[in-house]
């Protein structure tokens, strides 16, 4: 007799295409945990967070549309751009894992100082206020960032000339087409904290 393969078999080949996008997760979440053991043991990050935590309930709390609109959008557009202009370099090679891990290491700063600070109130905080637009931007970033480092892993091999030539316009092309998707997350993260701000944001009192 034969033995039926289980469906439930794990199949390496299965993961090898989304494997640069594991990675990445990996590095990020790294980050988020490495915020968290270590806000409590620098002042420095304690004040940080502290003043962040500040302006982003008092920005939201009057929720005055443009001024939270802009709060938003300055909190998640700007690491975009970053990755973005780590992929048109050389260094993004290591440039956009690096800020992949210090957007996590922020994040779980930020996480690590609410659990600690205002215990299940800070961990109800950070599940309506935090998680869902953080969650949507992440997996935004760690997109762009795996394309930022495929594009500039190109341009490495372009430089060193270990690569036949290859017509660096049209990678870029697919590079800026494939960066403009991501912001797609990016938005609908702004969209999931204005309205989840506005939601929610009047039941805490830090």
């Amino acid at each position: 007799m034969h033995r039926t393969k289980s469906i439930f078999t794990f199949n390496l080949n299965s993961i090898t295409p989304h494997l640069p996008f594991i990675i990445f997760a990996v590095i990020y979440i790294l980050g988020v945990l490495l915020g968290n053991l270590l806000v409590g043991r620098f002042e420095l990050l304690t004040s940080y967070c502290s003043n962040f935590l500040t302006d982003f309930i008092s920005v939201r709390e009057e929720f005055n549309f443009y001024s939270a609109l802009k709060s938003s959008v300055s909190a998640v557009f700007p690491m975009y751009i970053i990755l973005f202009l780590c992929g048109t370099s050389v260094v993004g090679c290591v440039a956009s894992p690096l800020a992949l891990l210090c957007e996590g290491f922020g994040y779980g700063c930020l996480s690590g100082y609410l659990c600690f600070t205002y215990k299940l109130e800070g961990i109800m905080f950070n599940a309506l206020l935090l998680i869902p637009s953080a969650l949507v931007a992440a997996f935004g970033m760690i997109m762009l960032a795996k394309e930022s480092f495929a594009f500039s892993y190109l341009l490495s091999g372009i430089c060193i000339k270990a690569n036949k030539p290859v017509n660096v316009y049209s990678n870029f092309k697919l590079y800026c087409f494939h960066s403009l998707i991501t912001l797609i997350a990016a938005l609908i993260a702004v969209i999931f904290d204005l309205g989840m701000s506005a939601l929610f944001i009047s039941f805490f009192n830090f």
